[in-house]
């Protein structure tokens, strides 16, 4: 029950209509929609409901709340990067969600009908954090006044890591990012980047303009795994890192780094590696949280229900490491199978036993915060 209560503490400043959601998230093991977490936990679905309608106040309470968790685990002398990168929601059947459209999934390799949420998470070798989200929808849907490209939502997500004052070392992205605009982008705000970039991309190099797949000095002999060159980009000079790695189908593959920092080769790919924890995190929200699972039609009321679970995610991020879990999941499936059917048992024996003078007293006292956590969450927020 320990673990259960350590997140408790951690959302200890957020309003408890906001706690009863976002608890519900992580504690139903069906599908994540109001009607189903309700019944699955036997409590009202009046409070979940409510959590959607107030939607614009608690998204920007969450973001405020996700902002502070990433100060505050900020340590001096870590290496944090902020990471920005696209996902899609799978809405196959969807006729009337707002911004659903057309893109590729990397899940299923095929072009999907989708919401396309582009996520900022501030990632170190501690924590997780994820921050914001903005959802990109094609041209044609929005029309040419109105689009905004994936690149130009990136960067409005840099910038708001910016101006709320979250400290990073460099920001890092994927090679869908890798285009002038961002590069020109990382130059004025003076900002440090690594991302991968297209092998059939040219840079110039000795004076010579050719592609970085057919570049000798990135030529790869024998047993080398990573080589680096100084060369040029869009009239600017970058660091290239040829890295050799295995295929999750067998064989090898060499893909390419392109980065503002000069650092050795091992140090640009561990660098752009410290990334990878926003793919568990992406993976985790869908799988634990039912970020794809969402069923109104508004799309600020999908944005809120995702960042509950960002939320829920950063929460027990923090749990994790300090009750040093190897991951996020394992925290949740401990506290599904254990820690709530402990409450619930609790719960049912105190109740048998309510006029039994030797009843345990801590028992009573979790039956009651069980209760006012899960029924009396609409009362609490009239207070606030």
């Amino acid at each position: 029950m320990y673990m259960l209560q350590s997140v408790l503490n951690n959302l200890k400043n957020i309003k408890p209509l906001i706690r009863t959601y976002i608890l519900s998230l992580m504690l139903a093991n069906g599908r994540k929609n109001c009607k189903s977490m309700s019944e699955e936990l036997g409590s009202s679905d009046k409070q979940l409901y409510l959590f959607l309608s107030g939607h614009k106040t608690h998204s920007e309470q969450i973001k405020k709340e996700l902002i502070e968790i990433a100060k505050k685990t900020k340590k001096k002398g870590v290496l944090r990067t902020l990471v920005i990168d696209p996902t899609s929601l799978i809405k196959m059947y969807s006729k009337k969600i707002e911004k659903v459209c057309h893109d590729r999934s990397g899940c299923t390799g095929r072009t999907e009908r989708c919401l396309v949420p582009v996520y900022l998470t501030i990632v170190d070798e501690n924590v997780t954090i994820p921050l914001n989200l903005d959802f990109w929808i094609q041209e044609k849907i929005v029309g040419k006044n109105k689009y905004k490209s994936k690149v130009q939502i990136a960067q409005e997500l840099i910038m708001y890591a910016i101006t709320n004052g979250v400290e990073f070392d460099f920001v890092s992205v994927d090679g869908a990012f890798c285009g002038p605009d961002m590069f020109a982008f990382f130059k004025k705000n003076n900002l440090k980047s690594t991302m991968r970039i297209p092998r059939n991309r040219k840079i110039k190099i000795n004076g010579n303009l050719v592609k970085l797949q057919d570049c000798q000095e990135l030529k790869l002999i024998r047993n080398e795994r990573s080589k680096t060159v100084k060369a040029e980009l869009y009239g600017d000079t970058y660091w290239f890192t040829a890295q050799k790695r295995k295929k999750r189908n067998g064989g090898w593959e060499v893909v390419f780094i392109v980065s503002n920092m000069d650092l050795k080769a091992k140090e640009q790919i561990a660098a752009y590696d410290l990334r990878w924890p926003m793919e568990k995190m992406i993976r985790t929200t869908k799988q634990k949280f039912g970020a794809m699972q969402c069923q109104v039609i508004s799309a600020e009321k999908q944005q809120a229900h995702i960042l509950a679970g960002f939320l829920i995610y950063a929460a027990t991020d923090l749990v994790k490491n300090d009750k040093k879990k190897k991951s996020v999941d394992e925290v949740v499936n401990i506290i599904r199978k254990s820690h709530f059917n402990d409450l619930i048992n609790i719960d049912t024996e105190a109740a048998e036993n309510e006029y039994n003078e030797n009843v345990d007293p801590v028992k009573k006292h979790l039956q009651n915060s069980f209760k006012n956590l899960m029924q009396n969450s609409d009362l609490m927020e009239a207070r606030h």
